[in-house]
């Protein structure tokens, strides 16, 4: 790869947006695009050339920046065409890019951008390759292979999805939008994928995708695209979301009513008010669904006959867009046949009739609210579970590293070492290691051959199976000293092992007189 020749011209034209968590409200990620002023293009690398590694290092760099120095793990989300990932050469590369800019692989998700098609073999290894390394995988929302998910999650290694938040822009008026994303968002986590709502512009629209189960919020509301110094600003003050945003339970209660008649929704404030709930009211099945878009809600009480939309449709919207809520239906009149049928299939947990005992209905009410907050208790326990799960299968994977690490330094040292053995044992020089204990532990075959009538030395004290002129070196008391050895001269040097004074022993070296230069 070669290296940019004018980097601040790169930087000028990456744009970082932030992705926010919606179980804590934390920034969590920044997603990277390329593009002027105006506009940004979503696709970050649609092929390999040095502009597009150039972009790419340059992201890959401020965001590890921005991590060390706010010391906040940021991922770094991209979008990339199926093609440029399938390349064989392309993983090389971005490892290579990764080391050079310190970004943790984890901390990379490319967006993929791909139709509905087959995957090359070739291909396929190219990506798992890229997954090994801990690259994360998100399906962009502008692939049309998120309509075919099982299918895409069978032949791409996804960790997450994209869903478009336009099916709910304007949810009163398509409630139906709501059904939609629940259910893909629904189908993404039972396949173990996360997910995040792209391109959210106004609170309701935020409050629905949290509602439906969105993992992530990315949109105009939040942040525009914007160059790395802004966004370095935005990460100083420490933005949250808030908190109408955010998944899980609340502490406050909210009770939404809804009933064409004013004197019934006045009845109820009046007897509910000293309960402490927070009192939402509706008189039609339309207003209700416009409140349900911007308030969270815990339990809802509808009348049934209601012009434009009974109750029972209203509770089945409701359902959709609010599954977590308890529904009550409170009516004089019913529909037999309809309310059974809305209670098997969930959309009405319980029917409660007018005219109503003020202290059984206030009961009711209660015991909805427990349930509704047992139901978000064991939701935030299998949440922190799952992101117990999840980090401990991180600290696994770093674990395997480190071991594979250690194993591979081991494989190395052991060859290294028995070259150098292997290299002692033939070499010409007589060499003689003593352990700090005086045994011989190392003796090459010439030093064999030089004392032969000692036998194997390997074993023996060295002050036993050596000349008694060795012993200064033996003690320490001297470096170098000549003896006579098979009738020739050598030299012997004393060389302390593990620092100067010979904590692990001593190597002692013979060179021929006759020998040295």
């Amino acid at each position: 790869m070669e290296h940019p020749r004018n980097p601040a011209a790169a930087s000028s034209h990456l744009l970082y947006q932030p992705r926010f968590d919606c179980r804590n409200g934390q920034l969590s990620g920044v997603h990277a695009s390329v593009g002027g002023p105006d506009k940004a293009d979503g696709t970050f690398l649609d092929n390999l050339s040095g502009a597009g590694l150039m972009a790419l290092r340059e992201a890959c760099s401020q965001v590890a920046g921005w991590s060390e120095t706010h010391r906040r793990p940021l991922t770094l989300t991209l979008g990339a065409h199926i093609e440029v990932l399938c390349l064989p050469e392309f993983a090389t590369q971005l490892h290579a890019l990764l080391l050079e800019t310190r970004l943790p692989p984890q901390s990379l998700e490319l967006e993929i951008v791909t139709l509905y098609g087959d995957i090359s073999p070739a291909g396929e290894r190219a990506l798992q390759q890229l997954k090994n390394c801990g690259i994360r995988f998100t399906l962009s929302a502008a692939s049309p292979a998120c309509a075919h998910l099982a299918w895409t999650r069978r032949l791409l290694p996804l960790d997450s999805i994209e869903v478009p938040s336009r099916l709910v822009d304007d949810v009163a008026a398509d409630p139906e939008g709501v059904a939609i994303i629940r259910a893909l968002v629904t189908r993404a986590h039972k396949l173990g994928l996360s997910v995040c709502a792209k391109d959210v512009g106004a609170s309701r629209t935020a409050s629905v995708m949290a509602a439906t189960g969105c993992d992530l919020l990315q949109g105009a509301l939040f942040g525009v695209p914007q160059p790395a110094a802004e966004f370095g600003e935005l990460l100083t003050t420490d933005p949250q979301l808030d908190s109408v945003h955010l998944r899980g339970p609340r502490l406050e209660r909210t009770l939404l009513l809804v009933d064409d008649e004013e004197n019934i929704l006045s009845s109820l404030r009046r007897l509910l008010r000293r309960d402490g709930y927070t009192i939402l009211t509706a008189t039609g099945g339309q207003m209700a669904l416009e409140l349900l878009a911007t308030h969270p809600v815990d339990v809802i009480i509808s009348d049934q006959r209601m012009p434009g939309m009974t109750g029972v449709e209203f509770l089945r919207k409701a359902k959709d867009m609010h599954p977590d809520s308890v529904r009550l239906m409170l009516s004089g009149y019913s529909d037999l046949q309809s309310v059974t049928d809305a209670i098997n299939e969930g959309a009405i947990y319980k029917f409660l009739s007018k005219p109503w005992d003020d202290a059984m209905l206030r009961a009711n009410i209660e015991e909805a609210f427990r349930r509704k907050l047992l139901a978000d208790e064991n939701r935030r326990l299998s949440g922190e579970l799952k992101d117990a799960n999840e980090a401990l299968a991180r600290i696994n994977a770093q674990l395997q590293d480190v071991l594979a690490d250690q194993q591979r330094r081991l494989n190395m040292e052991e060859a290294a070492l028995s070259i150098t053995q292997e290299a002692l044992a033939v070499a010409p020089q007589p060499l003689i290691g003593i352990d700090p204990s005086g045994m011989i532990a190392l003796a090459n075959d010439a030093a064999c051959r030089l004392f032969p009538d000692q036998g194997p030395l390997i074993g023996q004290g060295g002050d036993e199976a050596l000349p008694e002129a060795l012993a200064p070196l033996l003690d320490g008391s001297t470096r170098d000293t000549d003896i006579v050895c098979a009738g020739r001269p050598y030299h012997v040097e004393a060389h302390p092992l593990g620092g100067h004074d010979g904590e692990r022993g001593l190597l002692l070296s013979f060179t021929c007189e006759g020998c040295r230069p």
